[in-house]
């Protein structure tokens, strides 16, 4: 919450005239101000009064400013101008007209859940740039992550982040707990562990839970943050039950707890979430802004377009996990017993009802890939979280173009996890061996060991 700066209390910034304080740290503080010359609004965050830049922790901010240069995103917000000075330091960083957040979502509690995937979209962009350049956020939260009037979304405060290419900054930044918020830091980070890029996507999990239902999934506060961490998570559709069941696998994915069960990459998180797009009308952006104007943070003709509907990503006739391993049973039969000919049949007596979406598998789907899966020895084969076959079998299972996620489960082997990107008309084999243990053998006591030129050994 932005405060007035008391007459003749104004912190000095050549060339800009401070309007507000924003934010104060530790370290920085963060105003709003206008720079006198072009008369813009902008962002400047600057080193709190008592810290020198001869102080080691002002190289913090000098090291943010660097990192931010490198950074070129619309996502990301950028740095205009770094000054540094005998007595003062301080960023100037493009103005965002909007709010944090933490503070959208306090409006009404929780957003639609088109709403919180459009955001957690747009952030998962940013954060895609980011990690191609080898820097990790490692505070991604709500109040990091600025929302504009126009429905645009930035990711801000890159002081706790990690760069391969710069030194290592000093442990107290942001916070009095160190790096990070605690409620929303992986478990590796909890524990002092490596981090990665799929750390930060394990926050943008806890974000996305919040948005989706109000709340965090590990409800322990930020004074016990490590208490949830190792109980189960109920899903956002137990709280929200008009979430679809895609959407809810993909942030049961992000909060997995091993960092090799997550998804791979922010790229990945983001193509998965932009299936969530394929029967809603309008960019990102304009869903965001749809959703600015029915929390009343913005007027209809500002920032918000009179015409935009508000879209659904809840389908009229969802499909159950068991109508859908029913489906496939009778669509596998259709095509051994009548080939291409009656699968044709099919897809027109379902006709249009049968298309992509949320929460189900599609087994018959038009302008399908085709998958194949040969394991050894055997396993029960689950495509998007619905088990469709057990192998060995020769049939090509058909689904929908796009990512699909595959899971490979053998009673006496570790599950075998695969992602595999379909095209339309594409087949796909997908050819694992399981890793089951070596059978021990156990000689008698005392036996006399096998002779290789005797003919009784086996």
């Amino acid at each position: 919450m932005s405060t007035t700066v008391p007459p003749g209390e104004e912190p000095s910034f050549g060339g800009y005239r401070v309007i507000a304080k924003l934010r104060s740290g530790p370290i920085t503080d963060l105003y709003r101000a206008e720079q006198t010359e072009l008369g813009r609004l902008v962002f400047i965050k600057a080193l709190g009064r008592g810290i020198l830049p001869s102080s080691p922790f002002a190289a913090a901010l000098e090291r943010e400013a660097r990192l931010l240069t490198e950074l070129d995103h619309p996502g990301v917000i950028r740095v205009l101008d770094f000054v540094r000075g005998d007595r003062s330091m301080w960023l100037v960083l493009e103005h965002v007209d909007g709010w944090p957040l933490d503070e959208v979502v306090a409006r009404k509690g929780k957003l639609a859940p088109q709403a919180a995937v459009a955001i957690a979209q747009s952030v998962a962009e940013a954060l895609e740039h980011a990690h191609g350049r080898g820097v990790i956020h490692r505070d991604v939260q709500p109040h990091n992550i600025l929302v504009a009037k126009s429905g645009a979304v930035k990711l801000v405060n890159f002081a706790a982040a990690t760069d391969e290419r710069l030194p290592t900054a000093p442990e107290l930044l942001e916070g009095s707990s160190g790096f990070g918020t605690p409620a929303y830091m992986s478990p590796e980070q909890l524990l002092g562990e490596p981090e990665d890029a799929r750390s930060d996507l394990y926050s943008l999990g806890i974000v996305l839970y919040e948005m989706l239902t109000g709340k965090r999934p590990f409800d322990a506060g930020d004074d016990r943050p490590t208490r949830g961490r190792h109980d189960s998570m109920a899903p956002p559709s137990r709280a929200v039950p008009e979430i679809p069941a895609s959407l809810d696998r993909a942030v049961r994915r992000c909060l997995a707890k091993l960092p090799s069960d997550r998804f791979a990459t922010a790229a990945e998180l983001r193509r998965d979430l932009s299936t969530e797009f394929a029967e809603v009308a309008g960019a990102p952006a304009d869903v965001i802004s749809a959703e600015l104007v029915r929390l009343g943070l913005v007027p209809s003709t500002d920032g918000a377009k009179k015409d935009v509907a508000r879209p659904s990503l809840i389908r009229k006739k969802p499909l159950t996990v068991g109508t859908a391993v029913r489906g496939y049973v009778v669509a596998l039969l259709l095509i051994v017993a009548g080939g291409a000919a009656i699968e044709r049949t099919s897809i027109a007596r379902r006709g249009d009802g049968t298309r992509s979406g949320a929460g189900r598998l599609d087994l018959v789907p038009s302008n399908a890939g085709y998958l194949r899966v040969a394991v050894d020895p055997w396993a029960n084969v689950v495509v998007d979280g619905v088990q469709v076959e057990t192998t060995p079998f020769a049939h090509s299972i058909p689904l929908t173009p796009g990512v699909h996620y595959v899971r490979l489960e053998h009673p006496k082997a570790p599950v075998e996890r695969r992602t595999v990107t379909l095209s339309p008309g594409e087949t796909v084999l997908l050819a694992v061996k399981m890793d089951l243990p070596r059978p021990q053998v156990v000689r008698p006591e005392n036996s006399a060991s096998p002779s290789l030129t005797d003919p009784s050994t086996p």
